[in-house]
């Protein structure tokens, strides 16, 4: 690892290195799409997972119930997605122990109102059901649970999903503290700019190899309930390809990095980390390559891409709702699923497109008031 930070670091901490990519304005369009594929193969899946088409996934082609139970695939896309933004939030930033909070205040500016308003339909949802559906359980309303969602920790405290989704924002809020301390402890005021200094470099070098270990098989378990650190090698590799779009000199350690995680998820059958390598590549390429970055520019993905996080948070009590009652009215065929599927799908879509609206939208315009200091150096 010490070479590793030596031949990094030197090129990283020159003033202008010419590998390194200038910084740019422009919104990552191809980004966007992405999370809007990811959070609609999340939403096909549920509806799959639920059993709310089994009639209609028997009659489909092979390779299109394949990909349909694979749909949470788009978790992996989601977190690699989340290491790329966080980096590239925080590469121009003087991260002292003001800009971690601040930047920590920022993130759950932003996350917490849908999310703490996902809860509030969830719930909505599971009282409406016990009326509706015979034999449904009363859902436990319990102070300590709802507490624990609030701030994160539900399955850290051993409480049940309200939503099943809600347990990445768990790992999400884990990743974004870890790598904020990351960079403040890798901090080197000497450097040009802090987030280049080799103890920076070293540390998420030390970083990758530990993130490695659970891909590879060498370690089974996390340290505690809901730990972060069996999935954190997918973050890392959002990480990783940011980093290696603003500077070329990162590009053959990152290249090793990936290649071992691909390699084992290949030889383990791990679909999750090869989808999380596939991601990183596939936004560094479009990072890098207008050509590459325009392909996904349509506007459809575009929309998706907006109300994914919504989308994200919504779709599983929506389209439960959906299919309850369209059960209840219809009955079940494969025409029948196929149309209420439509629906539930067109209903998810509507209910994100709302809480974008109403609830995301302010508090990314609330988080966007909290300032981070640029290094100007």
């Amino acid at each position: 690892m010490q070479s590793v930070v030596k031949v990094v670091s030197s090129e990283a901490c020159a003033e202008r290195s010419s590998a390194e990519v200038a910084p740019t304005a422009r919104r990552f369009a191809s980004l966007d799409a992405l999370r809007g594929i990811a959070a609609m193969s999340v939403v096909l899946f549920h509806a799959n997972e639920g059993g709310h088409v089994t009639e209609l996934v028997q009659r489909m082609p092979h390779v299109l119930a394949l990909a349909l139970a694979h749909g949470n695939l788009g978790v992996s896309i989601f977190f690699v997605l989340s290491g790329f933004v966080i980096a590239h939030s925080l590469h121009s930033v003087r991260v002292d122990g003001s800009a971690a909070v601040r930047f920590m205040i920022r993130r759950t500016l932003r996350l917490s109102p849908p999310y703490w308003a996902a809860i509030v339909i969830a719930v909505g949802f599971a009282i409406l059901s016990v009326r509706f559906v015979p034999g449904k359980a009363e859902p436990d309303l319990s102070f300590g649970r709802l507490a624990a969602h609030f701030f994160y920790v539900q399955e850290m405290l051993g409480y049940a999903e309200i939503n099943p989704v809600f347990w990445t924002l768990c790992q999400e809020v884990q990743f974004y503290l870890v790598y904020a301390i990351i960079l403040l402890v890798g901090a080197d005021a000497s450097s040009a700019r802090l987030q280049r200094s080799s103890r920076t470099v070293a540390l998420l070098a030390l970083a990758g190899v530990v993130s490695a270990l659970w891909p590879l098989g060498l370690v089974q378990q996390g340290p505690w309930k809901a730990s972060f650190l069996p999935l954190w090698h997918t973050f890392l590799l959002g990480v990783a390809s940011y980093w290696c779009w603003r500077n070329r000199a990162f590009l053959p350690w990152v290249a090793c990095y990936l290649l071992v995680i691909a390699a084992s998820a290949v030889l383990r059958g791990n679909a999750f980390s090869l989808a999380a390598c596939v991601t990183a590549v596939l936004i560094f390429l479009a990072s890098s390559s207008e050509t590459v970055a325009a392909w996904l520019r349509w506007r459809s993905l575009q929309f998706l891409g907006l109300v994914s996080y919504s989308l994200y948070l919504v779709h599983n009590p929506v389209t439960g709702a959906v299919f309850r009652a369209g059960t209840m009215l219809s009955g079940r065929t494969a025409a029948l699923e196929a149309a209420w599927w439509a629906a539930s799908i067109a209903a998810c879509v509507a209910a994100a497109a709302i809480l974008h609206r109403l609830v995301e939208k302010p508090s990314i315009a609330l988080a966007r008031r909290i300032t981070l200091k640029t290094d100007q150096a």
